[in-house]
C-alpha cells in the first residue's frame, strides 16, 4: 500500500502536463481519497436535497437531441472520462458513469476545483463581514501570516494567485516551489503531514516579487485564503464551508475536505463529493450569480478576468477561477488536475461536470460544451 500511495502522490502533485494515470490511482481519485487521507466531513444537514429533474428518459428529448447524445456518448467511450453530467435550466440533460469504475455513489475528489470552492467561502466571509475588505492585507486577518509574502498580500492578491512568494514554473505547473516542497506536501496522502501549513509556507517563502504585480500559480495562495477565512470566521474552515456554502447548495450526501494531521484543510485540492452534488454546486453558483446581493456581486467579479495568467491550462484568471475558458461568452471554469472540471455558461444556465483520469479530457469537454444547444 505504501508504494501505491507514493505513486498516487506523484500523480496528483507531479507535472500537470502528464496524461493518463493508471486505474489504481484513478479508482482512489473516484472515491475521494477518503480511505487514504485524514479528512473532515462536511455534513449535508437536514434539508431535502435540491431536486434535479432528468429529461434523459423522455422520448421527445431523445428524439430532438439524438445527435448531441450520440456525440457525447462517443466522446465518453473513447476517452478516460469516468463521470459526465450536464445540467441546463436545473435539469440533467446528460448523465453517464464509467461502468465498473464509478457510480452515483462515488465521491470523486476535485483536485484544484477545490480552489474555486475556497473562493466561494472567501466571498461569503466578505459578505457576512468576517473579512472586512477584499483589499485587507492577510496579516491583518491572520497574525500567523505576518512576515510572509502571503501576509503582505491582500485577499484580492491571493484570490488572483499573485502573492509573489516564489516562482512556480509554468512549464512544470505543479503549484509548488521545488522538489523539496513537493516531497513535504506529498506526506499528506499517507497521513504523515505533521507540520502545519504555516511551517511549510515560511520555509518556502522566497519573497520573489511584489504581491499583486503578476500572476504565478501557487497552491499556498489558496491555503492562505482558507486559513484567513478560518481565522476571520472563528471556526474551522470545513465547518464554515459546510454552513455557508455546502448546506445552501442542498446536497444529497456529505462532502469531505482532506486535512493534514493538525486538522488543517488542504484547500488547494482536497474536496470530494458525489457527481450529482458537484453539479449541485454548479447550479448553486449559477443561481447565486443571478442575484444582486453581496454574494452575487462577488461572484460576478470572481468569474470575470482579474489578471492575465501565464499558464498552459488557460491565460485568463478571476478569483481562484479560470475565465474565458471556452468560446462561449462569459464562460468560466473550475479546473482540477487529471480532468476534473466544472464548466459554466451563465447566459444560458448550463453547467457541465467531468471527472476523468487524464488532462487530455480538458479540451475535449470544453470543446463539447460549446456544442450544447443554446
Amino acid at each position: 500500500m505504501k508504494w501505491l500511495i507514493s505513486i498516487c502522490a506523484l500523480a496528483l502533485i507531479g507535472n500537470a502536463q502528464s496524461q493518463n494515470i493508471d486505474d489504481n490511482i484513478a479508482n482512489m481519485m473516484s472515491e475521494g481519497w477518503r480511505q487514504q487521507t485524514a479528512y473532515q466531513v462536511v455534513r449535508k444537514g437536514n434539508q431535502a436535497p435540491k431536486k434535479i429533474d432528468s429529461v434523459l428518459n423522455q422520448p421527445d428529448y431523445k428524439d430532438v437531441n439524438r445527435n448531441l447524445i450520440l456525440s457525447f456518448d462517443q466522446k465518453f467511450e473513447s476517452s478516460p472520462t469516468r463521470a459526465l453530467l450536464v445540467a441546463k435550466d436545473g435539469q440533467l440533460i446528460y448523465e453517464r458513469y464509467a461502468s465498473g469504475k464509478t457510480s452515483r455513489r462515488s465521491t470523486p475528489i476535485g483536485n484544484s476545483i477545490s480552489k474555486s470552492l475556497v473562493s466561494l467561502a472567501v466571498g461569503k466571509a466578505i459578505c457576512d463581514g468576517s473579512i472586512p475588505s477584499i483589499n485587507a492585507k492577510s496579516k491583518e486577518i491572520h497574525e500567523g501570516l505576518n512576515g510572509t509574502s502571503w501576509g503582505e498580500a491582500s485577499i484580492s492578491d491571493l484570490l488572483k494567485m499573485s502573492s509573489g512568494a516564489f516562482y512556480s514554473d509554468p512549464q512544470r505547473p505543479t503549484g509548488w516551489k521545488n522538489q523539496e516542497d513537493i516531497q513535504l506536501n506529498r506526506t499528506i496522502y499517507s497521513k504523515q503531514m505533521f507540520q502545519s501549513f504555516l511551517e511549510l509556507m515560511r520555509a518556502m517563502d522566497g519573497k520573489e516579487f511584489t504581491p499583486g504585480s503578476r500572476f504565478n500559480y501557487n497552491n499556498y495562495d489558496t491555503v492562505a485564503l482558507n486559513l484567513a477565512v478560518e481565522k476571520a470566521a472563528k471556526k474551522g474552515f470545513a465547518k464554515y464551508f459546510e454552513e455557508s456554502i455546502w448546506k445552501e447548495a442542498l446536497p444529497e450526501e456529505s462532502g469531505a475536505w482532506v486535512t493534514n494531521q493538525k486538522g488543517e484543510v488542504a484547500g488547494y485540492f482536497g474536496f470530494s463529493a458525489t457527481s450529482r452534488d458537484w453539479i449541485r454546486i454548479g447550479l448553486y453558483v449559477l443561481e447565486s450569480l443571478q442575484k444582486n446581493d453581496c454574494f452575487g456581486q462577488y461572484l460576478k467579479e470572481a468569474t470575470r478576468e482579474q489578471i492575465v495568467a501565464n499558464w498552459p491550462i488557460n491565460n485568463s484568471y478571476g478569483y481562484q477561477i479560470w475565465t474565458k475558458c471556452t468560446a462561449v461568452p462569459d464562460s468560466f471554469c473550475f479546473i482540477g488536475n487529471h480532468g476534473q472540471q466544472l464548466i459554466f455558461d451563465p447566459r444560458n444556465n448550463i453547467v457541465l461536470y467531468a471527472h476523468a483520469s487524464s488532462n487530455s479530457t480538458n479540451s475535449l469537454w470544453r470543446t463539447a460544451f460549446q456544442s450544447i444547444p443554446r
